[in-house]
């Protein structure tokens, strides 16, 4: 039994090293194979590889890095899943090449936590055949990796392993941190969770560069992680297309989205909206091609959040904040209160959930409806908002919500949930106002409109200066330069 079990051990120990032996062979004779073949070339091509373990066409900021390195004369492979439709410019674009890994399967977020810890690694392990096979086969060798950070499992592995094999230099752009928000489902004192955290510090140490959302997130990796690579905070910056839309701007775009529609099949008691004409939308008027669009004088007030409909959001604030409105609109005599018009756009797991509560609720003074647009309508339809409205609440207290972002493009002033770090996007009574709960919301939303309207229309002026650097400007300054091909 003894000498069986010895030479099982032995044989094991074989396999091992003769893995390990052709992984150093391999990389050897590779890099001897690519410094021939790229001797020529690499002074003419340079290539990059983009990684986001997500859908592409909802991942606007590794869209715009993918764009940035095409401007700048790069030969781009973007890796990851399909789902939404990007940006036409990327699909247009002819130093951009897109490839799509197949998706592992999906289960509902409210699986029970025992079916979680079971079906959990097999997606980790099909994710790790999906990926190696495209970062080794499908594509050229590129001289940098740019990863986005989370998901870390199995991502920051694989990429590091990829890198070390092709002698790629590796790019980490943290969004967030992976274990704060696997801490979301699990709990924070999870030991999943501290596994989770002791892996993404492991595999997200070291970097050619690292790139954070906001300086907190800069500190946290300098100080704490104790990171290898140069550090440097890359905050969002909207694309030039996010813009104020002019009222005949507003008139074309609302006459073909027929936002009227949308509320009148989710809404209860649609009636409450002025009186449509064929020479109208909900709200602008413009009664011949020949005479300018104006605002109506009834037009509701058009109120827009955007979400990923995850657990960090919480949406029932947003309810309840316009049913306390919608009280105190009832309450008041001659009509001082203005209508008001959410509109919530985007997918995720718990819209379904949200959608039936909100199919339920009858105001007289507010509707809610949610709505899928495209990447070309999106901007648009915050071009025509007044306010916009963010319920974000990071995991981590470390990231920025890009929808503020876009919002500030379109020129709208934000209200924004409180927490640790949003201070360095929203600027309480400056570009924005700051809530904590639904009565702080309402409250915001029960002065400003209409008595104090003109206040949110001096936010604007602040977010005007927001707008100066766009996301262009911003990336050929801070990531540029890291760039030492």
């Amino acid at each position: 039994m003894v000498d069986s079990d010895y030479t099982s051990s032995i044989s094991e120990s074989k396999i091992l090293v003769l893995l390990v032996f052709v992984l150093v062979i391999f990389r050897v004779v590779n890099a001897f194979l690519q410094k021939q073949a790229t001797n020529v070339a690499s002074a003419l091509i340079k290539n990059v590889t983009i990684v986001v373990l997500g859908d592409i066409g909802r991942s606007p900021r590794m869209q715009y890095h993918a764009l940035s390195f095409a401007q700048n004369g790069w030969k781009v492979d973007l890796v990851g899943y399909d789902g939404s439709k990007p940006l036409t410019s990327i699909t247009n674009n002819q130093n951009i090449n897109v490839h799509y890994i197949s998706h592992p399967w999906h289960l509902p977020d409210n699986i029970p936590k025992l079916l979680f810890f079971v079906y959990a690694p097999i997606k980790v392990y099909i994710q790790i055949l999906f990926l190696y096979w495209t970062l080794f086969v499908r594509i050229n060798r590129p001289t940098y990796i740019l990863v986005q950070n989370p998901p870390s499992i199995p991502t920051l592995m694989i990429v590091q392993f990829v890198c070390w094999a092709r002698q790629t230099d590796l790019i980490i752009d943290w969004h967030n941190f992976g274990y704060t928000i696997l801490g979301i489902r699990l709990g924070h004192n999870s030991r999943i969770v501290k596994i989770a955290k002791w892996y993404e510090k492991l595999y997200g140490r070291r970097a050619h560069a690292h790139l954070t959302v906001t300086a907190a997130m800069h500190r946290e990796l300098m100080y704490k992680w104790e990171v290898q690579g140069a550090i440097s905070t890359l905050y969002d910056r909207p694309q030039s297309h996010f813009k104020k839309l002019d009222l005949e701007e507003i008139h074309e775009f609302l006459t073909r989205f027929d936002l009227e529609e949308i509320i009148s099949k989710q809404s209860i008691g649609a009636n409450f909206l002025p009186p449509s004409s064929t020479t109208s939308t909900l709200l602008t008027t413009k009664p011949s091609p020949d005479t300018p669009a104006k605002y109506r004088s009834d037009r509701p007030i058009l109120i827009v959040s955007s979400t990923s409909w995850t657990a960090d959001e919480d949406f029932s604030i947003l309810l309840k904040a316009a049913e306390q409105y919608d009280q105190a609109a009832d309450k008041t005599s001659q009509n001082k209160f203005p209508k008001l018009v959410f509109i919530i756009t985007g997918k995720g797991p718990l819209k379904d959930m949200y959608e039936r509560e909100i199919s339920k609720i009858s105001l007289k003074n507010v509707r809610i409806v949610t709505a899928w647009l495209s990447a070309e309508d999106y901007p648009l339809i915050l071009g025509c908002a007044d306010l916009g409205i963010s319920l974000h609440k990071s995991s981590s207290g470390m990231d920025l919500p890009m929808k503020v972002v876009d919002m500030f493009g379109c020129g709208l002033p934000v209200c924004a949930i409180k927490f640790d770090c949003i201070g360095e996007l929203v600027q309480h009574n400056k570009n924005g106002l700051i809530f904590n709960n639904e009565e702080e919301l309402a409250r915001q939303l029960i002065v400003n409109y209409p008595a104090n309207a003109s206040k949110i229309e001096s936010m604007r002026k602040h977010v005007d200066e927001f707008q100066k650097e766009r996301w262009d400007t911003n990336w050929n300054r801070v990531v540029l330069p890291l760039l030492t091909i």
